[in-house]
């Protein structure tokens, strides 16, 4: 009888078994992205409040600019006719065509993207550029440039009405 001989060789292979699947992933845990989610929310609650002020401040000087012209012809008026710009029923539409602007009866001298209406406003006592805004947080407030005459030259004074005014911590340094 023939005899067999198994011959066994060893395996070189070495088998090894992966890590588990949590430590080979590489993610964020839970409280780690919650972290970055407070810091965020922290970051947000600040940053919020003071943009809206800066667009604020952004649109009460939209209305500053526009309201130029209508210093200038009030200037010009005052200094060639010796007085304000007058009408018999003080329409201030009237007004605006006596001083050469236009005089839309909806946005006055001029309007903008955030400025309703600017016009204005005579009267003995209180000769003012009324501007009116629009857009929150200040949509329908008032500013009011009251025209000063000394010295025969005009100087002008911004002045937030004590209701229906453009809230100081919106106005430019300037209005303060």
């Amino acid at each position: 009888m023939a005899a067999f001989h198994l011959a066994v060789t060893p395996c070189t292979d070495t088998f090894t078994r992966p890590p588990p699947a949590w430590r080979t992933e590489g993610g964020f845990t839970l409280s780690e992205l919650m972290i970055v989610v407070a810091i965020i929310g922290v970051l947000a609650a600040i940053a919020i409040p003071v943009y809206i002020d800066y667009v604020a401040r952004a649109r009460v000087s939209e209305g500053l600019t526009l309201a130029s012209p209508v210093k200038t012809a009030v200037g010009e008026y005052y200094s060639v006719n010796g007085e304000l710009p007058t009408v018999a029923n003080n329409n201030w539409t009237e007004v605006l065509a006596a001083l050469n602007l236009p005089n839309s009866s909806d946005t006055g001298a001029a309007s903008g993207n955030n400025v309703k209406r600017i016009w204005w406003h005579n009267s003995a006592d209180d000769p003012s550029i009324r501007i009116r805004y629009s857009g929150l947080p200040i949509d329908d407030d008032l500013l009011y440039l009251e025209a000063d005459f000394n010295n025969g030259s005009i100087s002008w004074n911004c002045v937030a009405p004590a209701s229906g005014g453009v809230p100081d911590r919106y106005l430019p340094a300037s209005c303060r």
